[in-house]
């Protein structure tokens, strides 16, 4: 009769023991290669917000240039009065059939150019867009009122004014629902490095607009490997 040979205890332990070996060696550099959902949500709408703030900025019908207006003799800036330009140019428009005006206009005009599945809160200005990003503008409404009497600028933001912020949440409810650097009230960590899914866009009246440096890591992630300005 044919007899089998069949492994042993030890050569099946040793083969195991490779097996390990090789999962721990090629399992990082499979987790590296991987896409990161979030980090590719963190230029998309940083993308979207660039291309959404420079097409109203550059729309006449809705802020109108007026410094030429301004620097008149007769004008109004040389009566003593403060005379608009850009995002705090908050007089009454109408877009595609709605009025914007005051406070709210510019956070009503940027969620008119989004994708806008439902709101979260009873506040306009919170938001979700159909990618499942949950939106943030209330840190633009009234933002560029203090402008009149002392500008913000990107760098020197110690009691700065005129600086509109947006809160975005790239995966909305999931969690972790923090911005890197987030602590408790005993100053420890509660948001890591690389476990966050929030983080904050400052633009100014101007147009011109940046990652709050606070949230370096997605700094880091809008800047490397493309073409992007190092100062917006």
């Amino acid at each position: 009769m044919r007899r089998f040979k069949g492994f042993t205890l030890t050569e099946l332990m040793i083969a195991l023991a490779v097996i390990g070996i090789i999962v721990a060696v090629v399992t990082p550099a499979i987790m590296k290669t991987r896409p990161n959902k979030n980090k590719m949500m963190i230029k998309k709408t940083f993308y979207t917000t660039e291309q959404i703030v420079a097409t109203l900025i550059n729309d006449a019908r809705l802020y109108p240039d007026v410094r030429e207006a301004c620097y008149h003799p007769d004008s109004a800036q040389a009566t003593g009065m403060y005379c608009a330009w850009g995002f705090d140019y908050d007089e009454e428009v109408n877009y595609d059939g709605v009025d914007y005006s005051g406070d709210t206009k510019f956070g009503g005009l940027f969620k008119a150019m989004l994708n806008v599945k439902g709101g979260d809160s009873d506040d306009e200005l919170k938001f979700f867009t159909t990618d499942g990003v949950r939106w943030d503008l209330t840190g633009t409404e009234g933002a560029w009122e203090s402008r009149k009497e002392t500008p913000g600028t990107f760098d020197d933001q110690s009691g700065a004014s005129g600086i509109g912020t947006i809160l975005i949440d790239v995966n909305g409810d999931e969690a972790p629902n923090c911005r890197q650097g987030d602590t408790d009230e005993e100053g420890n960590a509660t948001c890591s490095e690389d476990d966050f899914d929030q983080y904050e866009i400052q633009i100014l009246a101007s147009g011109k607009l940046q990652i709050n440096p606070d949230d370096a890591k997605a700094v880091e992630y809008v800047t490397i490997n493309t073409s992007i300005r190092d100062a917006l």
